[in-house]
């Protein structure tokens, strides 16, 4: 009875009070029924590029040397002519990038963390909210919106817009757990109010998530199994997946997203990758010199926000890396797939001779050794050293026995330039709200 008023009032929200948002949706809706989803995804770029010329002073002067003018680009080829946009650029244009065409009432400002590099800032163009793709997502998973949410994140929201967000969504409940400085007081608590109101989501960081999932199994918590668990902003080991659906009886969702452009992609319950949204984002995977390459090759990430014309994101080089796969997913929808990400790629391991030894890479290297951590983390220090910081999770000597092997095979892929040592910490520091698994102090 409870869940038919709580569809009712938001049924009535978003046609009557935000008949915008229910538009958008009917939208995202409809373009998955688009005979041709390559076509429209190509004549939303045509728009976007031309608006950014007229509008943006950044692009105008960005692309009157390649020859491509107002009336922007008009095929693939012309597409690929464009040379992307750099975390630098986008770090030192920022006012040039914004068009001049939009209010403040229609943006709104986001910034990186840093814990990857330099933090960057943006701006969301707010005609274009994400919450139609969110919607989508969920309802490949069998929740509706209405249904009640649970919520874990490193940072505590302030007090009024907690309010708000109750009152927003009100009759539907939300719970959050502020895991910056976790406690069993804390645990129990959000333990309690999750199997109160048995939310059909649990959604949060890669990382609290892992550690509410130990502290579950670690005591021997049942909790009431949500729908589903969705897990962002960090590289997902698939141990940890192992363990999380353990704990909590459901099955995690990994997608792929970032401050600058939220979901790009996302699983659907056959977890046979990743499903781009075609219709809000272009993502393309390319070689040294920006060149497509076939499915099954991994290539550097351009990112092209299709919805943000306040602040265009064109052919965007994040940092990442990844691979189209050359399959459909069984379960018909037509976006296309795409690999999971194994994290952000401007914070490397790198050997006095200039060897690059990235996240994913070590992903690889480190799988079947992380059920025995908690938390773990590598740090580069000046001088090249590398330190295996970790919090065991139950032994200290299997943790301590896998990060020795963990060291070596670090040691034997730098071929053996770098000093590679381990360490057992109580928890592991961070200056912002995500737990990179590299920290560089290298210059």
């Amino acid at each position: 009875m409870k869940n038919s008023f709580s569809k009712a009032v938001f049924s009535f929200k978003t046609k009557f009070v935000n008949r915008k948002l229910e538009d958008l949706h009917r939208e995202t809706a409809a373009n998955l029924q688009d005979d041709n989803l390559s076509d429209l995804n190509l004549k939303k770029r045509q728009t976007l590029v031309s608006h950014a010329i007229k509008n943006s002073a950044f692009y105008k002067n960005k692309y009157q040397e390649i020859g491509i003018t107002k009336g922007g680009v008009l095929s693939e080829d012309d597409f690929l002519k464009l040379k992307p946009l750099t975390r630098t650029e986008l770090r030192e244009n920022f006012d040039s990038i914004r068009t001049d065409d939009v209010s403040k009432s229609i943006h709104r400002k986001a910034s990186t963390s840093g814990s990857t590099g330099f933090p960057v800032s943006v701006l969301h163009d707010c005609r274009h909210p994400e919450t139609p793709i969110r919607w989508r997502i969920l309802d490949w998973w069998g929740v509706e919106p209405w249904e009640n949410q649970a919520f874990i994140y490193r940072y505590k929201r302030p007090f009024f817009k907690r309010l708000r967000n109750s009152l927003l969504w009100w009759p539907t409940q939300r719970i959050f757990l502020a895991a910056a400085d976790l406690n069993t007081k804390k645990l129990d608590k959000f333990i309690h109010d999750f199997n109160k109101i048995k939310p059909t989501l649990l959604q949060g960081y890669v990382d609290v998530v892992f550690e509410f999932a130990l502290y579950l199994l670690d005591n021997d918590i049942k909790i009431h199994p949500p729908k589903m668990v969705w897990v962002t902003s960090a590289p997902l080991f698939e141990e940890q997946r192992e363990l999380m659906e353990k704990a909590f009886g459901a099955p995690v969702c990994d997608q792929y997203g970032n401050t600058e452009i939220l979901l790009i992609a996302a699983e659907c319950p056959q977890q046979n990758g990743l499903h781009i949204m075609q219709d809000t984002v272009h993502i393309e995977f390319v070689d040294k010199d920006n060149r497509p390459v076939p499915p099954n090759i991994t290539g550097k990430i351009l990112l092209t926000d299709l919805t943000n014309f306040a602040f265009p994101l064109i052919r965007y080089e994040i940092g990442d890396e990844g691979k189209y796969l050359d399959y459909r997913c069984k379960c018909g929808r037509p976006l296309r797939l795409m690999e999971n990400v194994r994290g952000r790629q401007t914070v490397n391991i790198k050997t006095p001779s200039g060897l690059l030894i990235r996240g994913a890479h070590l992903m690889a290297m480190f799988d079947g050794h992380m059920k025995v951590f908690k938390e773990i983390q590598l740090r580069q220090e000046a001088d090249f050293s590398v330190c295996i910081d970790y919090v065991p999770r139950m032994s200290n000597q299997d943790a301590k026995d896998a990060a020795e092997k963990m060291a070596e095979l670090l040691k034997k892929r730098s071929r053996f330039e770098i000093k590679v040592g381990y360490r057992q910490i109580e928890r592991i520091e961070r200056t912002t709200t995500k737990t990179p698994l590299i920290v560089s102090h290298l210059e």
